[in-house]
C-alpha cells in the first residue's frame, strides 16, 4: 500500500483558513472605518452658539443687509447731526440743541424694521428656510438665534448712528455739545440702540406671521408711520383717537430713545404723551415682544 504524507492532507485546510482570515480582515477594515466616521458625525452636534454663528454668517453675506444698514445709518446720522448743528446756531435753542441728536431715529426705525422683516421673509421667499430647519431642526432655537443676531445688529446700528451724529455735530455746537462723560446724555446712545433692537424684533415677528416681504414691510410701515396720519386728523375731534395715537410706536419709542427724559416730558394730560415714562417704556416693550412671541407660536405649528 502506498503511504500518504500527513502534511499533504493539512495543506489545503491551512490555505482555506488563511484565505478566510484575509477576507475577514478586509471586510472588517471598512466596517471599522465606517464606525469611526459615524462616531465623528455624532460628536458634531448642533448647539445654540453654533446656531447664532450660522445666522450671523447668513445675515452678513446678504447684500440687502448692508444696503438697509447703510440707509438706516445715513438717515439717522444726517438728520440727527444736521438738526443738532442747525438748532445750535439759534440763540433761543442753543442750550437744548444737543438733545436733537436722536432726531433721525424716527425715520431710521422704518429702515431697521425693513431689515428685521427681510431676515426671515427673505428665507421664505427663496426657500432657504428649509435648509435652515435641516441644519437646526429645533424651531425655537432657530428663531431665538435669528432674533439675537437681528437685535444685536440693530442695537449696533442705533447706538453707532447716534454716536456718529454727536461726533459730526460737535464742531458746530459752539460749546453747547453734550458730554459723553454725562451718563444721562450717554443714555441717548444706548437708548436708541435698544429702540432699534425692539423695532427689529417687532418686524421679525410680523415676518414670521405673514411670511411675505411685501406684506410684512407694508404692515410695519403702516404701524410706524402711516397710521399716525388718520389718527392725528381724528384726534382734532375725538379725544379717544389721540389716546390711541399716544400708544403708537413712534410716540412710546421716545421713552426708550430718551431713557432719562432729557428732551421729552411725560404724564402730560391732553397731549400724546399722557402716559408715565415707565408706562410708555412698557408699551414699547409690548410692541417689540408680542409680535415675536406670536411669530414663534405660528412658526412652531406651521410647515415650512
Amino acid at each position: 500500500m502506498t503511504s500518504q504524507n500527513p502534511s499533504n492532507q493539512t495543506t489545503p485546510v491551512t490555505s482555506v483558513t488563511s484565505a478566510a482570515s484575509v477576507a475577514t480582515e478586509k471586510s472588517a477594515a471598512p466596517r471599522s472605518s465606517r464606525s469611526r466616521t459615524t462616531r465623528t458625525r455624532i460628536q458634531g452636534k448642533q448647539t445654540f452658539m453654533r446656531a447664532i454663528r450660522a445666522e450671523w454668517v447668513k445675515i452678513r453675506s446678504l447684500r440687502s443687509t448692508w444696503i438697509t444698514s447703510g440707509i438706516a445709518v445715513a438717515i439717522t446720522v444726517l438728520i440727527g447731526a444736521g438738526m443738532t448743528a442747525g438748532f445750535a446756531q439759534q440763540a433761543e435753542y442753543a442750550s437744548t440743541a444737543k438733545n436733537m441728536v436722536t432726531a433721525g431715529s424716527a425715520l431710521g426705525m422704518i429702515v431697521v424694521a425693513v431689515l428685521g422683516a427681510l431676515i426671515i421673509t427673505g428665507e421664505y421667499s427663496s426657500g432657504q428656510i428649509r435648509s435652515s430647519l435641516a441644519a437646526v431642526p429645533h424651531r425655537g432655537r432657530l428663531l431665538a438665534a435669528k432674533a439675537i443676531v437681528a437685535s444685536l445688529l440693530a442695537f449696533v446700528l442705533g447706538a453707532g448712528s447716534v454716536l456718529a451724529s454727536w461726533a459730526i455735530s460737535l464742531p458746530f455746537m459752539d460749546g453747547h455739545a453734550g458730554s459723553l462723560t454725562d451718563p444721562k446724555y450717554v443714555g441717548f446712545i444706548w437708548g436708541t440702540g435698544l429702540t432699534y433692537a425692539g423695532i427689529a424684533l417687532m418686524a421679525m415677528g410680523l415676518g414670521y406671521l405673514m411670511r411675505s416681504t411685501a406684506g410684512s414691510i407694508t404692515v410695519v410701515v403702516t404701524l410706524l408711520f402711516v397710521i399716525d396720519i388718520p389718527l392725528q386728523l381724528m384726534s382734532m375731534k375725538w379725544d379717544w383717537a389721540m389716546r390711541i395715537q399716544g400708544l403708537g410706536t413712534q410716540v412710546v419709542s421716545s421713552a426708550v430713545t430718551d431713557p432719562f427724559a432729557l428732551a421729552i416730558t411725560w404724564a402730560n394730560e391732553g397731549t400724546l404723551r399722557y402716559l408715565e415714562h415707565w408706562q410708555a417704556a412698557l408699551v414699547f416693550g409690548a410692541w417689540a415682544f408680542v409680535p415675536i412671541i406670536l411669530g414663534w407660536i405660528a412658526f412652531s405649528r406651521r410647515d415650512a
